[in-house]
């Protein structure tokens, strides 16, 4: 009996399978942060979305929203690792009225996202790659 190698075929079902699970899994996630987001004007929860890299077999979910990052970890002495600014500070809002605050507290939406569906990634995981 001959040797057959179906090595090639394997790695791209695997492949498939995993790209599968990456976009199943980058959903979840996205609607979990869209429905965990704080809305003040619906920027951050309207834009936070996903991006699988076929290539790297990584996925990613976010937003490129420039104030995302204080949303989810908190400013100034609030901020949720301890080093943010201490005493507070004065900024001027656009239209040109002056305020001073000690920062805010941390909001988070993503990290939460992810943790509230790991179970069910891990069971998609479990049913995707169970099928190969």
């Amino acid at each position: 009996m001959a040797f057959i190698d179906n090595s090639s075929q394997a790695k791209r079902a695997i492949n498939l399978a995993t790209i599968r699970w990456l976009l199943s899994a980058c959903t979840l996630v996205q609607g979990q942060a869209v429905l965990l987001a704080p809305v003040q004007t619906a920027r951050l929860k309207g834009s936070i979305d996903y991006v699988v890299d076929e290539r790297e077999l990584v996925g990613y979910v976010g937003t490129s929203v420039e104030y995302a990052i204080y949303i989810e970890f908190g400013t100034g002495e609030f901020a949720e690792n301890g080093r943010g600014r201490k005493g507070g500070w004065v900024y001027q809002d656009p239209s040109g009225e002056w305020h001073f605050t000690y920062g805010q507290p941390p909001q988070p939406y993503l990290r939460p996202a992810f943790r509230q569906n790991k179970s069910k990634i891990e069971a998609l995981a479990k049913q995707i790659f169970g099928g190969i």
